[in-house]
């Protein structure tokens, strides 16, 4: 007579298709948790940016209107505003260092500076691969009834480490 013989613990096969099985979701995971882990520093690297061109930003909004106006403000004289006072310099470079910006048209010379400089003209500290381009331009027509002469379009980008660029825009006006 045969005897049955119950069967326990697994065969060999499928020991070997569980490790197969449980080997290529371990792979598919790693895939995605490093995919992840490579991105996360994104978000991070783009508040850095953004710091850096709102601290140019702020800067350059604090800084005179033009090297004509009157320090604490006041109207500078345009073919179109201000019956009396100094006349508008052009926009340009007075030709002055870094730490000498005095007004907002001294910015425009600032072109993918990198790393960035501090208002004293020192490297900002763990900027490297970041870059800073200033433009400070004149509208070419007429911006919501005030004359394009007394209006500056400035416009700061700040390029990341990794490439990405944030750029922030302002009007400021001469009344």
């Amino acid at each position: 007579m045969m005897r049955r013989r119950s069967s326990q613990g697994f065969t060999l096969i499928e020991i070997v298709i569980v490790i197969v099985l449980i080997g290529s979701m371990m792979a598919g995971m790693t895939t995605l948790f490093v995919s992840n882990i490579e991105k996360s520093h994104r978000p991070f690297l783009r508040q850095r940016a953004l710091a850096v061109a709102d601290a140019f930003m702020d800067e350059i909004q604090y800084k005179r209107w033009n090297e004509n106006s009157p320090i604490g403000g006041g109207c500078v004289k345009t073919a179109s505003s201000c019956a009396s006072g100094p006349a508008a310099a052009a926009i340009g470079d007075d030709g002055e260092s870094r730490q000498d910006y005095d007004d907002i048209d001294d910015f425009n010379v600032i072109n993918n500076q990198s790393p960035p400089q501090d208002s004293s003209g020192n490297n900002m500290p763990g900027y490297s691969g970041y870059s800073v381009t200033v433009t400070v331009s004149q509208p070419s027509a007429d911006w919501n009834g005030v004359p394009a002469a007394d209006v500056r379009l400035i416009t700061v980008s700040v390029t990341s480490s990794i490439n990405e660029t944030i750029t922030l825009t302002a009007y400021r006006l001469n009344i």
